[in-house]
């Protein structure tokens, strides 16, 4: 039985094609949990799946987009402070395939969009073959994941797919930091230790949060549910996957689907987005 499927969203033009190959991050963690005795499974998706004529880009649909993240951010920053009834000043850092876009669309614009609709199917895809696979926890890298420490990042996966209850969702990127996110307020301590060389805290959230996607690693039962939730979400407006996930849970926390101790984030994170470095 697959003890972990793990999907690397990637393209074939990117700058971090190294996480396609053998010396890549997904295959170095694959060679290290195998010794452990685990049965990983590991696709690289590099394809283009968006498809004009299903999801057109126009300028209509930029601005609709831009429109649309504004609103999410809006929505998001009172989500954070809904247990304290204070809205935060702090607008959720991960916007930051946006910055910088102004109200004149340019074709640089739509292109934009274009590559947000890949990476949000290539997503879907590796959500999808993380589930067939039967494998119980499924993680999902961006291309731009890296690790100066495999051992460190082997022992912890491992450490945490043994622990008991499991949350739904592990945050594993160094990405921004807490204050950046404006969550630090909703972390506390989870009770369980990481277990590689490198001293790192396991805390637990009140409420279902993100960093951004670089490095998910997710419990099967949990996604089927985040899948289901998003596929129920119109695809238009487009917004990054980042946020796509973000209106989910907002949805799955108001139908009751996840709620305190959903979410763990590994502190520092094991694995680097070097993207943002």
């Amino acid at each position: 039985m697959t003890s972990l499927f793990m999907g690397v969203v990637s393209h074939e033009r990117s700058r971090f094609a190294v996480s396609q190959s053998s010396d890549g991050l997904a295959a170095r963690l694959a060679a290290g949990l195998r010794t452990e005795g685990l049965d990983v499974d590991v696709r690289v998706n590099t394809d283009d799946l968006h498809d004009p004529k299903l999801h057109p880009v126009d300028t209509e649909a930029v601005r609709r987009s831009i429109q649309a993240q504004s609103k999410l951010e809006r929505e998001w920053a009172v989500y954070l402070d809904k247990s304290t009834g204070v809205v935060s000043s702090t607008r959720a850092a991960i916007a930051h395939y946006w910055r910088g876009l102004e109200n004149k669309v340019r074709p640089a614009d739509e292109s934009m969009v274009t590559r947000l609709i890949n990476i949000e199917l290539s997503h879907l895809d590796l959500f999808d073959a993380g589930l067939a696979s039967d494998a119980p926890w499924i993680l999902v890298l961006e291309d731009d994941a890296m690790s100066e420490n495999v051992p460190d990042c082997v022992a912890g996966l491992v450490g945490l797919m043994d622990d008991s209850p499991a949350p739904g969702f592990i945050n594993l990127s160094h990405s921004f930091s807490l204050e950046e996110l404006g969550i630090a307020h909703l972390l506390q301590p989870a009770g369980v230790s990481w277990q590689g060389s490198i001293k790192r805290q396991i805390l637990t959230s009140q409420r279902p949060v993100t960093n951004t996607v670089c490095a998910v690693l997710y419990r099967a039962e949990f996604l089927e549910q985040l899948l289901a939730t998003m596929r129920q979400l119109p695809f238009y407006p487009v917004v990054p996957i980042d946020w796509r996930i973000n209106q989910a849970l907002m949805a799955m926390v108001e139908a009751g689907m996840a709620g305190q101790d959903t979410t763990w984030f590994v502190e520092p994170g094991p694995i680097d987005q070097m993207s943002m470095r």
